[in-house]
């Protein structure tokens, strides 16, 4: 009967131990520490394709939208054009920009796609038109 009072209480003591730990961690303190430091970066990171503009792309063009005009471009993963996409957008003086990063797993499946820069429906409109002129299938 000690004995197993005694692995109660041990037990008891080690689910306090550990919820108390969960508890009293934060989400902003743990992802600035290892291991989850790494983690969270390769979450919010892009592929190197993406982040050093390093992929197969076709000329900008300049359109016009709303009375203002934007740059608009294309580029897709080098050798897996059909899978990875990003398109982009610049307005007149190249200082703001939109992109819209389309990516897939496998040929047929359905693109998996990630508004960035927090663009205005005007600018969605350009990216989607974008995706459209360059997946016409899609």
């Amino acid at each position: 009967m000690k004995k197993l009072s005694l692995s109660i209480l041990t037990g008891a003591s080690l689910m306090l131990m550990v919820g108390g730990a969960c508890a009293e961690q934060y989400l902003p303190e743990i992802a600035s520490k290892a291991p989850y430091k790494k983690a969270y970066a390769e979450m919010l990171g892009f592929p190197s394709w993406v982040s050093k503009a390093q992929g197969t792309a076709s000329p900008v063009e300049d359109v016009k939208a709303d009375g203002k005009t934007f740059t608009v471009g294309h580029m897709c993963k080098p050798h897996d054009c059909a899978n990875n996409q990003l398109i982009v957008v610049f307005n007149a003086d190249g200082t703001k920009s939109w992109g819209l990063l389309a990516t897939r797993s496998g040929d047929g499946e359905a693109f998996n796609k990630q508004l960035l820069g927090n663009p205005d429906s005007v600018v969605q409109g350009l990216l989607s038109k974008s995706f459209s002129d360059n997946n016409p299938e899609d």
